[in-house]
């Protein structure tokens, strides 16, 4: 099943420090090991650097390039990964000030995907201030004792199939 994860829905608010800790350690107990993220920048500019330094900062968590699932059904890429442990959650915190949605373009990292093997279970779109998890029956039940405000079903900016598509890879 997919849920939806949506900070502008009614009675809903960005994450929190409390829920984003949480919803990264639920991610870790269903099987998550790895994530990417993205840092948009503009070259020879101060978002070059920024990128640069948050990259190094999260080299020692570094985990090289692995073929993983692209999100929009778009088959599989070569994409660099980092570990997803408790040093790491750590550190995504710091970064996010304790909220996943952070967002602020040229500045902070966005577009986090975490994986339980090759497959995505969580996508954290920080420009919509939104994500998508896949999860099972068990898992959703597990889920939905964080307390994080969420509606089931795909949201409509979200290329997350409910089911991993597999058969895609490079050539």
């Amino acid at each position: 099943m997919v849920v939806h994860i949506d900070s502008t829905m009614p009675q809903a608010c960005p994450l929190t420090l409390v829920q984003s800790r949480s919803l990264l350690g639920f991610c870790r107990r269903v099987g998550a090991v790895f994530f990417t993220v993205n840092f948009l920048y503009v070259k020879g500019k101060k978002s070059e650097q920024l990128a640069h330094t948050f990259y190094q900062r999260f080299g020692i968590f570094s985990c090289g390039e692995r073929l993983l699932k692209n999100v929009c059904g778009k088959g599989f890429q070569l994409r660099k990964s980092w570990v997803l442990n408790d040093e790491s959650i750590k550190a995504i915190l710091t970064e996010t000030r304790g909220n996943l949605f952070a967002y602020n373009v040229l500045c902070l990292p966005e577009d986090w995907l975490f994986y339980i093997g090759d497959a995505i279970i969580l996508q954290v779109v920080s420009h919509e201030q939104e994500a998508t998890m896949r999860l099972s029956e068990t898992q959703y039940a597990e889920f939905k004792t964080l307390g994080i405000a969420h509606q089931q079903g795909q949201p409509q900016w979200s290329g997350l199939p409910e089911v991993p598509m597999r058969g895609t890879s490079p050539r």
